[in-house]
């Protein structure tokens, strides 16, 4: 259970208008009800309290809290998906108030990816992805999301797209080359020339991360890792045993970087 960013709404009948202190005094016994674990109790209070005063942050962080509460406690129920857009409505109002607030965006992401909401992420971050040039965070965002909600072509197109626009990050190169190695760890089911061709694409992108970071270990030790996954769709044995020498190859240069050796 996520913690309230707000144990008590302080009253100050001076320096509020009327709208104002009743939006807290409601708020209030959302928090109250929070605690309580009545999340839709909570929800209903804080979206009350909302239309006495939308310029209230906490209210809108907490009303975000209170329906992803209410969305795990049943996410299969009928009511599971208002829930979920209500919180990813409540924290993208509350982001248009407080856009610099980091951890609210982290709150976003995750429950894009708990709620299943990629579309709902797409459009979020669509004035940042449709820039010249791209922004290379919500390109980066998005795989991410894609990844974690099983959609692993979509979270391809998102990191190739991310490579694109900053082809000298390491950090672009190596997370396009770990997707697809989970990718290929994950289903053995996937063989034959297509496992191959992923493999090659995470080899070679792998390949280039190396080539603008040789002393980092980690490119060297996924594709090792890749290798091995390749193996199981060549076709002849010679052919896995090559794959398996570049992989032992590739085990040693990543683990000699890890003990800080060059």
């Amino acid at each position: 259970m996520r913690r309230l960013f707000i144990i008590t709404l302080a009253i100050a009948p001076l320096l509020t208008g009327c709208a104002t202190l009743h939006a807290r005094i409601i708020a209030q016994e959302g928090v109250d009800l929070y605690h309580k674990q009545d999340y839709a109790g909570a929800a209903a209070k804080f979206a009350e309290a909302e239309k006495y005063d939308p310029s209230i942050p906490t209210i809108l962080l907490n009303l975000g809290f209170a329906n992803l509460s209410l969305y795990r406690t049943a996410p299969n129920s009928t009511e599971a998906g208002k829930a979920a857009t209500a919180a990813i409505g409540a924290f993208e109002r509350y982001l248009k108030l407080k856009p610099k607030d980091e951890r609210a965006k982290v709150f976003l992401v995750q429950t894009f990816v708990d709620t299943g909401k990629y579309d709902e992420a797409v459009e979020f971050f669509k004035p940042a992805i449709e820039r010249v040039p791209p922004d290379p965070g919500a390109l980066n965002t998005l795989a991410i999301i894609a990844a974690k909600t099983g959609r692993f072509a979509e979270a391809k197109i998102w990191y190739e797209k991310r490579i694109a626009a900053e082809p000298e990050s390491t950090e672009a190169h190596l997370a396009l080359g770990v997707l697809i190695w989970n990718y290929l760890h994950d289903h053995a089911e996937e063989t034959g020339a297509k496992r191959l061709e992923l493999a090659s694409q995470g080899i070679q992108t792998l390949a280039d991360a190396i080539m603008l970071s040789p002393h980092a270990p980690n490119a060297y030790i996924y594709t090792n890792l890749i290798y091995r996954e390749k193996a199981i769709g060549e076709m002849t044995d010679d052919e896995k045993r090559v794959d398996f020498e570049e992989a032992n190859k590739f085990y040693k240069m990543g683990n000699d970087r890890l003990k800080g050796g060059k």
